[in-house]
């Protein structure tokens, strides 16, 4: 889940608009563990209203009384540090706090040991994505 990065950048974008989207978009492709979460940061964020952070309880329970706070795909891959099976949108190994590049096509965590690298923004990419593509999706660089 790509949106998941957007949590990384607290300090530069709203965390309003960063849990909402990701409580939209988790909703929406029924990884309601993930859902939850953000749900769980909007109605503690300090600058929502009394009102506000009711509305969001509110839509939260209609959510959770429905389906349950599980993630419906649950696929797993191995961490290639430790070898402990993580969800496959983990940027962070929890068994061992390894931080995994991110591909910048899928929004995936690199576990790949030969990966491709921007010459412009320097960022990485599984090769086998990035091969489907004439720019660069972060820096629209030409490859």
């Amino acid at each position: 889940m790509t949106a998941l990065h957007l949590t990384d950048y607290e300090d530069l974008i709203d965390p309003a608009e960063i849990y909402s989207l990701l409580a939209l978009s988790s909703c929406a492709t029924r990884q309601f563990a993930v859902c939850s979460r953000a749900f769980i940061k909007l109605e503690n964020l300090e600058a929502f209203t009394v009102d506000e952070k009711e509305s969001y309880k509110k839509l939260a329970m209609k959510i959770f009384t429905k389906y349950s706070p599980k993630d419906t795909q649950m696929k797993k891959v191995e961490c290639t540090s430790c070898y402990a099976q993580i969800q496959d949108y983990c940027q962070v190994c929890p068994s061992c706090d390894i931080k995994f590049s991110t591909c910048v096509v899928t929004g995936r965590p690199l576990l790949a040991k030969k990966f491709w690298l921007c010459p412009t923004c320097k960022h990485h990419a599984y090769e086998e994505e990035i091969n489907l593509l004439q720019f660069c999706p972060l820096c629209h660089g030409k490859l």
